[in-house]
């Protein structure tokens, strides 16, 4: 009888021992652990614990994003259902919302508000040396994802300050509104249109099957003004009415 009493003495502080060390658990352990086998993100400088931690670095497909900071409920996670409160800030992009791992490499986003320049979907338009102003700020409203791979993505975005420089000068348009969400077939799909107070219309559609991006839009010149016109044409392909097709193809590792 003294012997099971000192087996269940020895369990108990075992299962004490555990639960102080779960509570302390160093950030870089839970990376090793967890984060590092998706092994397009990369964390560096990482302290504090896995519940409430910092990593001065992360990098995503080898782009640096800047440095995040998570929060982790515990009894959350405990009960199987770990979703970490995420923020990313550097020196372009901004980042916060919610990110679960759903096993596998795969995780998932909730209410995730971004902000990013336009200026990294340049690669986009391949050799057309396009240039892009403004910024894209909007909601990633759900969204699974393991590397490359995106089998669900919804939310909205807007781009303002719009500005679209080629060899020939330079555009500036009013705001433009995107929706996306997914599609039966896998892809995610989207719509670009313009808020309708700018000199420029735009009326585009998107598609993304991961990693390739595909999307065409229609300019359309609304006061018929020639400077406008002669910078449109020199962005894509003419048509019959006066506006211009743009085209952009193209791998999403190409943006930076």
């Amino acid at each position: 009888m003294r012997v099971l009493k000192w087996v269940l003495l020895g369990l108990v502080l075992a299962v004490l021992a555990a639960g102080v060390y779960l509570w302390h658990l160093p950030a870089d352990v839970g990376y090793r652990l967890a984060v590092k086998r998706v092994s397009s993100v990369v964390l560096s400088g990482i302290r504090g614990t896995v519940w409430d931690g910092h990593a001065d670095g992360i990098s995503v497909f080898g782009n640096d994003l800047g440095e995040i900071d998570w929060q982790l409920p515990k009894w959350a996670a405990l009960s199987g259902k770990p979703v970490a409160d995420v923020r990313i800030k550097g020196s372009h992009v901004e980042l916060a919302g919610q990110v679960e791992r759903l096993g596998r490499g795969w995780l998932g986003a909730h209410d995730l508000r971004f902000s990013v320049p336009a200026s990294m979907f340049e690669p986009l338009f391949g050799a057309q040396s396009i240039q892009l102003q403004g910024m894209l700020a909007g909601v990633l409203k759900d969204a699974e994802l393991n590397g490359i791979n995106v089998r669900k993505a919804d939310g909205t975005l807007r781009w303002s300050g719009v500005g679209i420089r080629s060899e020939r000068g330079e555009l500036k348009l009013s705001d433009l509104l995107v929706e996306f969400s997914s599609q039966a077939d896998g892809s995610i799909a989207g719509s670009v249109k313009d808020e309708g107070s700018g000199a420029l219309a735009v009326d585009g559609r998107f598609t993304l099957r991961p990693p390739m991006f595909d999307a065409q839009a229609t300019l359309r010149a609304r006061n018929g003004d020639p400077q406008t016109q002669t910078l449109l044409h020199s962005l894509g392909e003419v048509q019959a009415d006066g506006s211009v097709l743009v085209h952009a193809h193209g791998s999403m590792l190409a943006v930076r």
